[in-house]
């Protein structure tokens, strides 16, 4: 494992604990819809990047780190200047690779930004690690967000969920299992946001159970945490953007970075 030298983290004091909080951004190039989409530019920066800026960004005490198994990805963050972790290719989800980058990162809690989440709002990172200031005896947190068309609760690109009378998630998915109509289906199904955070304690049970035949079967990692028993706590935010999955996906940021005035402010502010 090669490793750049680590900075100060986010430091929370429970009682006479002192809790320490840092991002990881996992990064492959194999996406099998969208292979090397982390390299696409926007705005004459790649995706990567632009999720790097906004996670240190949003909470500059916060150490962010980048985890790969790529040496391509790697001389990519020595030229603007991420700190990074390289990791085994044996990896089959962001979870396994994160774990291996735990070992050294050694922290009580890690706030997962997907590399592809290009729009993520640096206001919803410091909602999701505030929330953690003030659950710190939950061991996993979500963001989720509404949806605003039913054609999103069709597109199975987008990972939703239901989520109980106590904030909790109780089902994810890919399509809906509701047949209520759909003013209703849009008031109940949440979006899961590419953004999460595990205490060290259950990153380690996880990685140490075996894969989980829903986690296989939908090709999503946070079943896992449910098919445990496990409890993940939905932290909701307001602002729902698309991450880059397709194609289409990029068309949809481009658009929504030329034209959305809360997004421009954004850039205006962590590229100047």
């Amino acid at each position: 494992m090669q490793v750049e030298l680590l900075g100060n983290q986010s430091i929370l004091i429970v009682g006479c604990y002192q809790i320490k909080i840092g991002i990881v951004i996992p990064v492959r190039l194999e996406s099998k819809r969208l292979p090397e989409k982390v390299l696409i530019k926007y705005l004459g920066k790649t995706m990567l990047e632009h999720v790097w800026r906004r996670t240190t960004f949003a909470i500059p005490q916060i150490e962010t780190v980048i985890v790969t198994d790529s040496i391509k990805i790697i001389e990519l963050c020595k030229n603007f200047g991420a700190k990074f972790l390289l990791t085994s290719k044996s990896h089959i989800n962001a979870l396994s690779r994160i774990g291996e980058a735990a070992q050294k990162l050694n922290w009580d809690f890690y706030i997962v930004v997907q590399a592809d989440e290009i729009l993520i709002d640096p206001e919803s990172i410091r909602i999701l690690h505030d929330s953690i200031k003030n659950n710190s005896t939950k061991s996993f947190f979500n963001l989720v967000t509404s949806l605003t068309t039913f054609k999103e609760i069709k597109d199975r690109n987008i990972v939703k969920c239901l989520l109980n009378a106590h904030g909790c998630i109780m089902y994810i998915f890919r399509k809906s299992p509701l047949v209520s109509e759909k003013s209703t289906q849009l008031r109940l199904i949440k979006k899961i946001c590419g953004i999460y955070a595990i205490s060290s304690e259950s990153l380690k049970s996880t990685l140490e159970s075996k894969y989980q035949p829903l986690e296989n079967s939908e090709s999503i990692e946070q079943l896992k945490i449910l098919e445990q028993d496990m409890q993940i706590m939905a932290v909701q935010v307001d602002r729902n953007y698309p991450s880059v999955n397709t194609k289409r996906d990029t068309r949809k940021v481009r658009s929504i970075i030329n034209n959305d005035p809360y997004q421009k402010n954004i850039l205006n502010r962590i590229l100047t």
